[in-house]
């Protein structure tokens, strides 16, 4: 079994990070029944799809299409 920390932020959300691989999986890729080996609460912390996006301060330099772009 692979070993994981399992992560929890302050939004609620869990995340699942491999801290180390098993055998069976570096030779198959084929993901096995995790082992969790590490808990860690994030409190202060939001997981990223709670996060609020922040752009660069050049995004508005950049001039983009307002049209999707369709390829053959």
């Amino acid at each position: 079994m692979c070993d994981y920390t399992q992560r929890e932020y302050s939004c609620g959300h869990f995340r699942w990070i491999a801290s180390k691989w098993c055998r069976d999986y570096t030779i198959t890729h084929k993901r096995c029944q995790p082992n969790v080996t590490h808990f860690e609460y994030r409190q202060e912390e939001l997981c990223g799809e709670c996060k609020p996006k922040t752009f660069p301060p050049w995004e508005s330099m950049i001039k983009r299409s307002t049209k999707q772009q369709t390829y053959l």
